[in-house]
């Protein structure tokens, strides 16, 4: 086992570091450190997801890559939305393939050796409102509550929705899931958006389900 690889197992909870992170447990000249680190992602024990950020591959890692804690580290600032932050919820029956999220920052999209991830740029403020810190398998990830995760869906895709029929023909969400929603979170989201088209959609839902 690479030395890198021994330090990233002890000292990294979630098998997931950075390079300022290699440099404080190695604690080496910076040559001999990129040397250290390319031999690791060389024997296939670290993997590269994009500069400056590791993991160790899953045959060493304790829990199993999380590719939800991974999503806030590539781009941000940043929080897990749409279909899969609605599929972590359990309000949408499928897996998402792509992790999708929203940030502040230009839309964008990176392929990595864990996986697609995908950031839309919504205009909102502030960035962080009904969005919540999740926990699993001991690593936390920032991810948007479901009625926030359903409004970045209608602004991203262009959506003139204004009632919850859609939301059960196209993403499937149950009608039971819909009636769960209470007034605070529709509160919570009173003037974050921008986009008239977001308004629009939380004004209608919000008078269909007498919230």
């Amino acid at each position: 086992m690479n030395l890198l690889t021994e330090k990233a197992f002890e000292f990294s909870k979630t098998g997931i570091f950075s390079y300022s992170d290699v440099l404080v447990w190695l604690g080496e000249h910076r040559n001999s450190v990129r040397g250290i680190v390319k031999r690791a992602i060389g024997a296939g024990e670290i993997l590269h997801i994009r500069r400056g950020l590791y993991c160790l591959s899953a045959k060493y890692n304790r829990y199993g890559i999380s590719r939800n804690v991974i999503a806030n580290l590539v781009y941000g600032p940043s929080y897990i939305s749409m279909e899969t932050a609605l599929s972590i919820h359990g309000w949408i029956p499928e897996a998402v393939h792509s992790v999708m999220s929203v940030s502040s920052g230009r839309t964008k999209a990176f392929e990595t050796p864990v996986g697609y991830f995908d950031y839309v740029h919504i205009a909102q403020t502030p960035l962080f409102a009904a969005v919540e810190r999740k926990v699993m398998d001991s690593a936390a990830f920032l991810v948007a509550k479901p009625l926030k995760a359903i409004v970045d869906y209608v602004v991203s895709r262009g959506k003139d929705w204004t009632d919850s029929e859609p939301l059960e023909d196209s993403l499937r969400i149950e009608a039971e899931s819909l009636c769960g929603l209470t007034p605070a979170d529709f509160d919570e989201l009173e003037g974050v958006y921008k986009s008239n088209r977001a308004r629009r959609f939380l004004s209608g839902l919000r008078k269909e389900l007498g919230k």
